[in-house]
């Protein structure tokens, strides 16, 4: 399997852990002593556990509290030992405006593991999410 291909089977595995809220699935897509930073300005998670539990945190804290969630990828392509997938995600809640933040995931992988990963969100949808959060984040 290449890397594109593993980064998709980790990708699937997100969604069913988001889906049933069992993050052990997403855990050997990681090495022990991976990062991932989250592109949001939040704190680095540094090893497999640290980045299952912001992974949950931050689905709790956002996506479950919207009615819908709505991703769509929009490219997968790769590079040596790195992938870079560029993703549009839509949160809907009734009586709340939509949300969209767009961006890139970058995942470099080390023997079939992802040893890093970053979140990249694009500089206008940081600034929309900031006003959004401003104007409806009390409400959720």
């Amino acid at each position: 399997m290449d890397i594109e291909q593993q980064f998709q089977a980790y990708a699937a595995d997100f969604e069913l852990a988001y889906a049933d809220d069992d993050w052990s699935r997403v855990a050997p897509h990681f090495r022990h002593d991976a990062s991932y930073d989250a592109g949001d300005g939040s704190d680095i998670a540094f090893g497999r556990d640290a980045i299952l539990q912001k992974f949950k945190s931050a689905v709790d804290g956002l996506d479950r509290q919207m009615d819908q969630r709505d991703l769509t990828l929009h490219s997968i392509s790769s590079s040596g030992d790195v992938v870079t997938a560029n993703w549009t995600i839509r949160f809907s809640r009734e009586s709340l405006p939509t949300l969209e933040v767009s961006g890139s995931e970058v995942a470099r992988f080390s023997d079939s593991q992802i040893i890093e990963l970053r979140s990249v969100i694009n500089e206008e949808s940081l600034v929309a999410f900031a006003a959004w959060m401003e104007s409806h984040g009390a409400s959720l």
